[in-house]
């Protein structure tokens, strides 16, 4: 009889890797790409991996665009060391391949990202997604964030562990708004000026404006949205393949959620544990709580991992990529790390009995400093900068 060699047995042959799937259930995605990645990084992402970051094997998805390096074991990580690039760069990687993201502070410094072509569609309102969160305040794609009312920003990131559900959204879309209105409505939701994008989703001049309602966003804290109805028909607004800056590269992109009706940018998402979610979408997700894995990964240290974090580091180094320098204290990005430390020092004190399960994993110890020391604020709660 002839012997008939198929798919799967020539990729394996030729070190390709196989992704898991989640059912169409739960995932909507049957299609099981090849790989890339190395076998020992591959076979975990779905086992012990997957077990870690979803509660049950099997469920990271085909579309996987994050993954977390403190939750891979040694041997996955050292399967690694020569198959990550240490620079973002969409127009140069393959489908599938890993890298570091640079430069922006809000991208996560947990983070190792894998590349996908294309940007992900529109989620429909009331559809759930997996994104990434990190605090922040400062310049955001040339606008300022002000931290008393820009509202809290998410990048939509398949396999991330954390999933928000977008309620009744908005797509800001070049194609329904423009290119240069998109861009400007974006830019008023990063400062958190609502009547801006309240007369640019309306397409209105000052002329046309509602006195009244002018009048109630200039004398409103902090609910300006409030004020204009029209805003209150939304909880989201999506702005898809937004265009970020990823240096050295010239660009690349993700779909970016707005979140209008809770959340601040510059919180964790420690501080909105109401409204993000744990587990595997859609029947098995569940609350999350400050120890589960992938609230760890994206809260204070999230800030902080790029120096503090071994799993991290090992990666970079077995990759030879340059490796963060510490901060200068008082400058911003120290400033902005002892806010990091601030709210792990409230999860401390709230986690009570819990604290424990936290120290346990001591590479992601939430207020260890590089030399050694604890830190401990002089205030019982984390104040804004």
């Amino acid at each position: 009889h002839r012997h008939v060699v198929t798919r799967r047995q020539r990729q394996r042959k030729h070190g390709a890797a196989i992704i898991g799937t989640r059912s169409t259930a739960a995932m909507g995605v049957p299609v099981s790409p090849s790989s890339p990645w190395p076998r020992a990084f591959a076979a975990e992402l779905n086992s012990s991996y997957s077990a870690a970051l979803y509660g049950s094997a099997g469920r990271v998805p085909a579309n996987l665009r994050v993954v977390w390096p403190a939750l891979l074991s040694e041997s996955a990580r050292l399967s690694l060391n020569g198959a990550v690039a240490c620079h973002a760069s969409s127009s140069r990687h393959p489908p599938n391949a890993l890298y570091f993201g640079d430069g922006a502070i809000q991208h996560q410094q947990t983070a190792l990202w894998v590349h996908q072509p294309g940007d992900l569609p529109f989620a429909p309102s009331g559809s759930s997604v997996e994104v990434t969160h990190c605090a922040y305040s400062g310049a955001r794609g040339g606008d300022d964030v002000r931290p008393s009312r820009s509202p809290m920003w998410f990048h939509m990131m398949p396999g991330s562990g954390i999933t928000v559900e977008v309620g009744r959204t908005l797509l800001a879309s070049p194609q329904t708004f423009g290119h240069a209105r998109s861009k400007h409505m974006h830019a008023a939701l990063v400062s958190g000026d609502f009547r801006s994008f309240h007369r640019l989703l309306r397409n209105l001049t000052e002329a046309e404006e509602d006195a009244a309602e002018v009048r109630c966003w200039r004398e409103a804290r902090p609910q300006r949205r409030g004020c204009f109805p029209a805003l209150l028909a939304y909880d989201s607004v999506q702005f898809p393949g937004w265009r970020r800056r990823c240096f050295p590269a010239p660009g690349c992109s993700s779909s970016e959620l707005v979140m209008l009706a809770w959340g601040l940018e510059v919180q964790f998402v420690t501080e909105q544990l109401d409204h993000v979610r744990c587990g595997s979408a859609p029947h098995a997700l569940r609350r999350c709580t400050p120890t589960d894995a992938p609230v760890r990964q994206q809260g204070p240290s999230c800030l902080r991992a790029a120096r503090r974090l071994p799993a991290l580091l090992a990666v970079k180094r077995g990759n030879r990529c340059s490796l963060p320098v510490p901060l200068e204290p008082g400058t911003f990005g120290d400033r902005f790390e002892r806010r990091a430390d601030a709210e792990a020092a409230r999860l401390r004190r709230a986690l009570g009995d819990a604290v424990a399960a936290v120290e346990a994993d001591h590479a992601l110890n939430p207020i260890l400093r590089p030399d050694g020391s604890f830190f401990v604020p002089a205030s019982p709660q984390p104040q804004l900068i």
